[in-house]
């Protein structure tokens, strides 16, 4: 292979500039204390539980506003990085918390009426075709988002990391316009996606309920939105008595080898501190399966370490809705 032909293949597309925000002196300064006073006045019970309050932290919410651009139009995700005087993982997931709510109103992610939920291997052996949640597994997976146990839709995903994994768990991110460009050259793949599938509420409800959505829809303004997760439609058809047709299952395939080309794609490996978030419908993700330090067990964010622990992340998901 010559060196002409080596350099006409695609790559992995790197991450523009702007999608890396490191806050300033004063915001972190104020941020750090706000978490520690919250911290200090709550230190047992949910995270999810504390109440928020923005006033106290105006440089660090001005950021956030000033920052939003770049999730809302494009390239629609931004890393927040590491905030200096934030060491714990209890602190990683106030942090979390407090820049969920500077983003929008929380959601609820499970039938508990948690809004934050911690994200590692639990060690149940469960995969996710199984039942797990992609959550509680060590498992890469199809490309997928988030809010596909739900019937509304959620405005931003975010992934906090409290630890990295040892080797993996790498972040890949593809942008729905780029895919539904690349789909524009198979129309009738396109066609199928725009109808009706069913999804399961897994993990949303005490008792199975599935909903109808499109693959693809679009926004007033025509912009392709996506609702993906291969796996979960596929059993929740199988429970419903519905398997994918052949010509469905093909054209789904055809998807995922769209978003599978290093040419859409961007990978992230999150370092310790940093907070990845995406505009949910109009980004996919998944990540690389990964291997930990040492065999799964359960993690306590008050007692253990940063440096103790297999990788860790709390995820959160925020609309820019108000709360009703």
């Amino acid at each position: 292979m010559t060196s002409a032909t080596i350099a006409t293949q695609p790559r992995t597309l790197a991450a523009p500039p702007q999608t890396f925000h490191t806050f300033s002196a004063g915001a972190q300064e104020e941020l750090a204390s706000y978490v520690d006073m919250l911290d200090r006045g709550q230190p047992e019970g949910r995270v999810d539980d504390l109440a928020v309050d923005l006033g106290a932290v105006p440089a660090f919410t001005a950021e956030v506003e000033a920052t939003r651009a770049v999730i809302d139009a494009s390239p629609h995700f931004i890393v927040y990085d590491r905030v200096s005087g934030v060491d714990t993982l209890r602190g990683q997931a106030i942090y979390t918390w407090v820049l969920g709510h500077a983003l929008g109103t929380p959601m609820v992610q499970n039938t508990d009426g948690w809004r934050l939920i911690e994200v590692y291997d639990r060690g149940t052996g469960r995969t996710i075709a199984e039942g797990a949640r992609y959550h509680q597994t060590r498992q890469g997976s199809y490309m997928h988002n988030d809010a596909v146990n739900d019937v509304d839709p959620i405005d931003y995903l975010l992934l906090s990391c409290g630890q990295a994994a040892l080797v993996g768990g790498e972040s890949i991110l593809v942008d729905a316009v780029a895919v539904h460009e690349a789909l524009r050259a198979h129309p009738e793949v396109l066609a199928e996606l725009e109808r009706e599938f069913w999804f399961e509420k897994r993990g949303m409800a005490l008792e199975p309920e599935f909903f109808r959505s499109p693959i693809i829809r679009y926004s007033p303004d025509g912009a392709a939105l996506v609702r993906y997760f291969r796996t979960y439609i596929e059993v929740a058809h199988e429970k419903l008595g519905e398997p994918l047709s052949e010509a469905t299952a093909a054209a789904l395939d055809i998807f995922d080898a769209v978003m599978d080309q290093s040419s859409v794609q961007i990978r992230v490996r999150l370092d310790q501190g940093q907070i990845l978030v995406s505009a949910d419908d109009r980004f996919l993700h998944t990540r690389t399966a990964f291997a930990d330090r040492r065999p799964p067990r359960p993690i306590d964010m008050r007692t253990d370490r940063p440096e103790d622990v297999n990788r860790y992340m709390f995820r959160m998901w925020s609309t820019k809705q108000p709360a009703s």
